[in-house]
């Protein structure tokens, strides 16, 4: 019953809903031997809104094991097994795509009502009628286009696009306002910003009027965020976590949670619901406690600290924490067993809480109290876990060839990188859109 992490006292599986709206699944578990189909991952760069949410993401197929890219079949497929038009009905998918890589090959099955084909102009002396052409084939089969600021230099190619991307970095300010500006003339297209390294740059072009930010910010730190984000719901949760660290005792856990109204009321909530299964609903906070069990409790708390700020921004790091940390928890599946997969998941949590809270990551690890490998990861990418958390950052920032060097070194065979990636994004948006 004091079992913390991995324990075995609840009632019922671990919600793959963090907030109880409906009974999962279990986990798969991902055959070590599973035969290389592909040995392909799908970078997914965040395309951040106005609300400083991702609204959807451009996508990007690597192989693993090689900085070569990818050939049209290996892309079709990765595309395919990511279900990238069901993505597209729900969000933005930006897919890139040659000069005349609509016509090579099919890309018609992805099309859905948030898709843009990022179409790269023709080479420098071809002639841009037939790539002219290429793009009106792709509105003609319901795709939308969206265009680099190369292509949008093309004669004619503007009045075909419905998404044009800027890129912030070879413009200088003055420049750039002025061609946002002009193009903000054209109310059929929607302009996003490309390579953008801060939220303070993000806030920049959203004031200038455009639609999205692309770029590696978007787990990055928020300098203009108030720092030390720790309000009174967050230390309560952050005292719930460190006593069920300490093996308290319920009726103290449920004293402290009383305190926040929200927090109580979420939890007998998510003891009542449907994935807990009970004959008759409990009424008392120390019920619900025990019905839950403290693995599912320190889990649904750890994301909850995500969501007491009520800010885009909060979200979209959620939505890149619970993806790292069910992929960590799959790529550990049948190689370190459930305690330490637990333990990595909770890795993966906490990898983006100093972003969250603006405090450094000693600071975070010093208020609470974890296990002494997952503050050792957390905190200089070292222990048992280190390669683990190194293998999710590769694996989220599309870098194939590191990838596959932390996949060897930890014995993963690359078929379970790609089906651990895929599926803990798929188990991330469900959990977000269930929430």
């Amino acid at each position: 019953m004091k079992r913390l992490i991995g324990g075995a006292e609840t009632t019922a599986d671990f919600n793959d809903d963090p907030f109880g709206s409906r009974p999962p699944p279990p986990a798969a578990r991902l055959p070590a031997d599973a035969p290389a189909v592909r040995s392909t991952i799908v970078h997914r760069e965040e395309l951040i809104d106005a609300r400083s949410r991702i609204a959807g993401y451009r996508f990007r197929v690597r192989r693993l094991g090689s900085e070569l890219a990818p050939d049209l079949g290996e892309t079709l497929a990765a595309l395919a097994a990511e279900n990238l038009a069901q993505f597209a009905n729900r969000r933005l998918a930006l897919v890139p795509l040659a000069a005349g890589d609509w016509r090579r090959a099919d890309f018609r099955p992805f099309v859905a009502a948030g898709t843009h084909f990022l179409v790269a102009p023709p080479a420098a002396g071809e002639p841009p009628a037939d790539w002219l052409a290429e793009l009106r084939e792709i509105r003609d089969a319901g795709g939308r286009v969206a265009l680099g600021d190369a292509g949008a230099a093309v004669a004619d190619a503007l009045t075909l696009a419905d998404l044009l991307i800027l890129d912030f970095r070879t413009h200088a300010l003055d420049a750039f306002e002025r061609r946002v500006r002009e193009l903000r003339r054209q109310p059929q297209l929607a302009l996003a910003a490309d390579g953008i390294a801060s939220w303070a740059e993000h806030r920049l072009c959203q004031s200038l009027g455009l639609t999205y930010s692309l770029g590696d910010f978007a787990a990055g730190a928020d300098d203009q965020e108030p720092r030390d984000r720790l309000d009174q719901s967050r230390l309560i949760l952050i005292e719930m976590l460190n006593l069920l660290r300490s093996d308290a005792e319920l009726d103290e856990i449920a004293a402290v949670a009383k305190r926040d109204p929200g927090i109580a009321v979420k939890i007998v909530g998510m003891a009542n619901s449907p994935a807990a299964g009970l004959a008759s609903p409990v009424a008392s906070l120390e019920q619900a406690l025990l019905v839950l069990g403290r693995a599912t409790v320190y889990r649904w708390l750890s994301i909850a600290m995500f969501r007491t700020g009520g800010s885009g921004r909060d979200e979209a790091l959620l939505e890149m924490a619970l993806w790292r940390a069910r992929f960590l928890e799959l790529a550990a599946a049948g190689r370190l067993g459930k305690p330490a997969g637990d333990e990595l998941f909770l890795v993966g949590l906490l990898s983006l809480m100093d972003s969250l809270l603006g405090l450094p990551m000693d600071q975070v690890v010093r208020r609470m109290k974890l296990p002494a490998q997952v503050a050792e990861v957390l905190l200089d990418s070292a222990g048992p876990y280190g390669r683990f958390l190194l293998l999710a950052l590769a694996v989220e920032k599309g870098r194939g060839e590191q990838a596959a060097k932390f996949a060897d070194a930890l014995d993963i065979a690359q078929a379970q990188v790609e089906a651990a990636a895929r599926e803990a994004r798929s188990w991330a948006e469900a959990a977000l859109a269930g929430s």
